[in-house]
């Protein structure tokens, strides 16, 4: 998409080796925010050579790249940009940020550089401005008003995400904020989980069920022991209805499995969220 032409989407090519955070980015430009009323065009690609792959083939009006991959980094695929003479805006994103990678990546043609964790909100507006663009039927008046929608008279609905990998816990987190005028806290195991929720009383609770210290159904049981009223969730990789069947009679209000498809969880947590804010009333 460009300023002179609204009704065409954006062509974004967002890379990285991780599918979670690709159906996430996806998620972000097809339906969030400023995103929802003309979506961007998405296409994906899943390591260093698979990117070079579909720029070798496609034009794109963005890049969204990861830094470290399991193929290489972005700065091989940002070589390829410079040498094949393509000035397409990319955006790097890294799980950390060391001066000298982001010297050498803004060097190599990068226009911007996020740090992973700094937030979405963070990511659209970058993304907005190097596009030069405000998508067909949003104002800017709209974008402005991203944080403030989280300050809604009813105080954000509390979400607290129990997962040992961090990734998996970031990527969730992401997502959920996406729902808006919440309040996300992440434990690494169980006990952390049991101990944050009985202390901060969270609306819903999203729990991994294969963990090293105390594992989910373990910290089902507890959580019914302690009597927190937190909606639970399981988000588990684990697909037999025996283990799902399990974990809804020790009190588990919804199953749902890995990988988790992305746009079903928000719309499960956000339902799950107003069904919690509204026995917290009665």
């Amino acid at each position: 998409m460009n300023g002179s032409s609204e009704s065409t989407p954006s062509k974004v090519l967002v890379v990285d080796d991780n599918e979670a955070i690709l159906e996430f980015m996806v998620e972000v430009f097809t339906s969030w925010g400023p995103f929802g009323a003309n979506p961007c065009d998405m296409v994906t690609a899943t390591g260093v050579q698979n990117a070079i792959e579909t720029l070798g083939q496609l034009t794109f009006d963005l890049i969204i790249l990861d830094m470290v991959m399991a193929d290489g980094n972005g700065l091989q695929v940002l070589e390829f940009l410079r040498n094949e003479g393509i000035e397409t805006p990319t955006i790097i994103i890294s799980a950390d940020d060391p001066p000298e990678l982001q010297r050498k990546a803004l060097e190599m043609g990068a226009h911007s550089f996020l740090r992973k964790g700094d937030g979405v909100e963070s990511l659209v507006r970058t993304t907005l401005t190097l596009l030069d663009t405000t998508p067909s039927g949003v104002s800017r008046a709209d974008e402005a008003s991203f944080d403030e929608r989280r300050d809604e008279d009813t105080g954000p609905g509390r979400i607290l995400i129990v997962d040992d990998d961090p990734l998996v816990s970031d990527a969730l987190g992401s997502m959920v904020n996406l729902i808006g005028n919440v309040e996300v806290r992440l434990a690494p195991g169980g006990r952390s989980g049991l101990e944050l929720a009985r202390e901060w009383d969270p609306h819903v609770i999203l729990l991994d069920i294969a963990m090293p210290d105390m594992d989910g159904r373990q910290t089902l049981r507890a959580l019914g022991e302690a009597d927190v009223k937190s909606r639970v969730i399981m988000v588990s990789s684990f697909r037999d209805s025996e283990t799902a069947q399990e974990c809804l009679e020790l009190g588990a209000v919804d199953y749902i499995p890995k990988p988790v498809d992305f746009p079903f969880l928000k719309r499960a947590v956000a339902g799950h969220l107003a069904l919690a804010r509204r026995e917290e009333v009665t």
